[in-house]
């Protein structure tokens, strides 16, 4: 920022003549440069200035103080918000009004001199600042803090805790694999399905995990196709390191955008309004000096941003220019009344979503168990800041996986994930058991493989690979010929209908509305019915004068 001659140059000779009475100074004689440079030095006197900080009133002191705090400088916006109106005046009003005579904590300082403002480029564009003269901030340097002030506090050990892991380079393995095996019909756009959930660790994070991998190359962002060679140096790394890629990929990622994703909110536009990579740089600014090891106080960080930095997203700090909506209300977030409903939320959003998901932060829960109230850097938090991070002990060598003579197969969190992901590829997946996840082959999981141009031999070689043994014999012979011949055998799910009167059964044979919809005979009373039919049988014998009581555990027809 400026100099103290600079900020007086740019004052007009009415406003020096105020501050040198305000100082208690001679104004200098002589051209305008002369005045400014014999002020600045007088200014800069360690007495003179000590002197003009005590005759400060209580108020005002506690501004320069809190400027002080903050690294001698604030976004004004904020600072008047904080520390009252520094009002526009032109000479000639300020000349009648003198609103030095009567000044808000901020004119005090300004018609001393002590503050100046200018506009500077920040994450969210120019920004207007008010800030402490470069030089004059050197003299009170010794009574300055050395080292940041964290934001917040540090909380009690919490009750219950849920640990950052690894689990963001588990899923995105999986999600990678259920990419691989959809079908050339499968629409582009279909890159998260719900019905992927029960077989990740963390289906919230899902969404996430398929926009940065298609910011990093690893799938194509339009077809999103896994790309071969990107995806071999993805699953090559360890679980920490793969995380590691992750967060970074997140920290400046502007495909994803945070502020879209925090709960209630919705954009009252077409778009958002927020630059999502601006946004994220300017909370993680407030994130990266708290201590890592250490419980922080959810709530009093939230509420020290809000203090000191509120505008920390808003381009100029404007908080009428966005218009985001409370998604249950329908109400317009507009003004700064309602950062709590957007940066507040933005900020806890940031803390208990992404930044917890990704492995960077433990987070702790209340005495119910169930809403976060601090939270605890890991090691992998250091990467958001310039400090390098050392990545833990390497793992121990990769566990086997377990193939069982039935076609189970069973491999730990800790296997190889280039190896789980071929699997993944060829099997019938069951839901996720952590630390094991579960496949199981059959009939036509091996046909995906066979359109995926694997063979039997390839197969069989890759299981082998997996757990280091030799497959069954009879197992081998499945897979075998399930490849070549298709499914040789199925099981299908079909009802039983049972009646008390073999006339009925015959009755419902003899009526071409009811008959097409029963199957095999077994016996006089009994006669299998397909479950997609049963609604439409029990209707059309309703019909011809005969009620059927539905299957047990089954909804209403229709519904």
């Amino acid at each position: 920022m400026q100099t103290l001659l600079r900020s007086l140059q740019d004052h007009d000779l009415g406003h020096l003549r105020i501050l040198a009475e305000l100082w208690g100074l001679d104004l200098p004689a002589g051209p305008p440069i002369h005045t400014a440079q014999a002020l600045a030095e007088a200014m800069l006197d360690p007495d003179g200035l000590q002197e003009t900080l005590g005759s400060l009133g209580a108020a005002a002191k506690r501004s320069f103080e809190s400027l002080l705090l903050r690294g001698g400088r604030a976004p004004l916006a904020d600072f008047e918000r904080r520390h009252g109106q520094l009002r526009e005046m032109g000479p000639g009003r300020r000349d009648r009004e003198k609103p030095w005579r009567s000044p808000s904590p901020v004119e005090a300082l300004w018609y001393r001199g002590l503050i100046a403002r200018a506009f500077a480029d920040t994450t969210t564009g120019p920004q207007e600042f008010i800030f402490i003269p470069s030089d004059l901030l050197e003299r009170l340097q010794p009574h300055v803090r050395a080292r940041p002030v964290p934001p917040g506090r540090p909380a009690a050990t919490p009750l219950a805790t849920r640990l950052g892991d690894w689990t963001a380079a588990d899923d995105a393995t999986s999600l990678l694999a259920a990419l691989r095996r959809r079908t050339a019909r499968t629409p582009p756009h279909a890159g998260w399905d719900e019905s992927l959930a029960p077989f990740l660790r963390r289906p919230v994070a899902a969404p996430m995990l398929l926009t940065l991998a298609r910011g990093e190359g690893i799938i194509d962002a339009d077809s999103l196709r896994p790309q071969a060679q990107p995806v071999r140096s993805f699953l090559d790394l360890p679980r920490p390191e793969a995380c590691l890629r992750l967060l970074l990929a997140w920290r400046s990622s502007r495909l994803w955008n945070d502020l879209a994703r925090t709960p209630r909110l919705a954009s009252g536009t077409k778009g958002w309004p927020n630059d999502p990579a601006a946004s994220r740089q300017a909370a993680l600014a407030h994130f990266v000096t708290i201590p890592e090891g250490v419980w922080w106080d959810l709530q009093a960080w939230i509420e020290a941003i809000h203090s000191h930095d509120p505008g920390f997203q808003r381009p100029g700090g404007d908080f009428d220019a966005w218009y985001l909506q409370d998604v249950e209300t329908g109400a317009f977030l507009r003004g700064f009344d309602h950062w709590d409903e957007v940066e507040g939320a933005y900020l806890r959003f940031l803390i208990t979503g992404p930044l917890h998901w990704l492995g960077a932060l433990d987070l702790g829960l209340g005495a119910r168990g169930d809403a976060v109230t601090c939270f605890r850097k890991t090691s992998l938090a250091a990467s958001l800041s310039d400090t390098a991070w050392v990545p833990p002990m390497p793992e121990d060598e990769p566990a086997l996986a377990a193939v069982y003579p039935d076609g189970r197969i069973a491999i730990p969190a800790t296997a190889s994930r280039s190896l789980r992901y071929q699997i993944a590829r060829i099997c019938d997946w069951d839901p996720a058991t952590p630390p094991v996840f579960a496949y199981r082959l059959s009939p036509s999981s091996l046909q995906a493989a066979v359109a995926q141009g694997l063979g039997a031999a390839q197969v069989i070689s890759l299981l082998e690979s997996a757990s280091r043994r030799r497959l069954p014999d009879g197992l081998r012979q499945a897979i075998e010929r399930a490849i070549a011949h298709g499914t040789p055998a199925r099981i299908e799910r079909q009802l039983i209908l049972r009646v008390d009167q073999a006339a009925d059964l015959d009755g419902l044979r003899q009526q071409r509305t009811t008959a097409r919809y029963l199957g095999e005979a077994l016996g006089p009373t009994a006669v299998l019915v397909r479950e997609r039919d049963w609604p439409a049988l029990c209707a059309a014998a309703a019909r011809i004068g005969i009620l059927i009581e539905p299957p047990r555990d089954s909804p209403p027809a229709g519904t």
